[in-house]
């Protein structure tokens, strides 16, 4: 059963129209979202094909506080934290197989959970989510989702609305989510039960301070990174815990790193 990566959350505390003006600023194509109006959030997003970052923000956070779905709990929980990367999704058209299969790895399964948005022209998208928990761990899985649409409707629709367009930097595809942990070889090996998916051999990052293992997924790949002395993981992991906190972009022109919103976006070439 294939799974793709879908989206990136980052969590913002502030209007999502002013994170697509900061993400703009550094070259990328990014476009106003719409309401979760069950949920009390609102988003902006920026595509990278069907892979997209979703800046997710709480609208109106009494409704948001006694909201039952679990990313938006995270989402208000994650407040104290500050703004940065909160989540993954994977995609897939096989969620039921999917929720009873990780049942049997030991993981606490929510869903499918029914989800929709309203976007700026009035119209309704609408997908399903499985939220995972690991009552043995401290890592958090990501969840998974399964739109209504076809990736091909999907891909069609959202060209013609210019939601996919090419970024200004030359940007053209996710190439990894990185994610700050404590214990690698414990981190990849729960996320080999619960996928079964291959990893590389431990290699170090230079960039990041840490010794990384490497998850291969559809189209992009999960990279998981435990601290080695000071550096940009270790800040993430004292600063928001076990989370994804970098994105590593494919690019057609030159290298870059910046941090957006607590969030940190490199460039590189391939």
């Amino acid at each position: 059963m294939d799974l793709a990566l879908d989206h990136i959350v980052h969590f913002v505390h502030r209007a999502p129209a002013e994170a697509t003006e900061q993400f703009r600023a550094k070259g990328y194509h990014a476009v106003a979202g719409g309401r979760h109006a069950m949920w009390g959030t609102w988003n902006s997003l920026s595509y990278f094909g069907l892979t997209y970052v979703e800046f997710l923000a709480v609208e109106r956070q009494a409704l948001a506080k006694e909201s039952e779905n679990p990313l938006i709990r995270q989402l208000v929980a994650d407040q104290k934290r500050g703004e940065g990367l909160g989540q993954i999704a994977l995609r897939t058209r096989q969620m039921d197989e999917w929720a009873n299969r990780l049942r049997q790895t030991g993981l606490k399964v929510t869903g499918p959970v029914a989800g929709s948005r309203m976007r700026e022209d009035g119209s309704t998208i609408r997908w399903r989510m499985l939220f995972l928990d690991d009552p043995d761990s401290a890592l958090q899985p990501p969840f998974l989702i399964e739109w209504e649409e076809s990736d091909e409707e999907r891909v069609k629709d959202l060209t013609s609305r210019g939601v996919i367009a090419p970024h200004a930097n030359g940007a053209k595809s996710i190439q990894s989510v990185c994610y700050a942990v404590s214990d690698l070889e414990e981190a990849v090996g729960r996320w080999q039960l619960w996928f079964g998916w291959e990893s590389s051999e431990v290699f170090t990052d230079e960039q990041l301070g840490a010794k990384c293992r490497q998850l291969e997924i559809l189209g992009s790949s999960i990279t998981l990174c435990q601290p080695v002395g000071s550096g940009q993981a270790s800040n993430a992991l004292q600063a928001r815990g076990e989370r994804p906190f970098a994105v590593k972009v494919c690019t057609e022109s030159k290298e870059a790193q910046d941090v957006v919103l607590g969030g940190m976006y490199t460039l590189l070439p391939c």
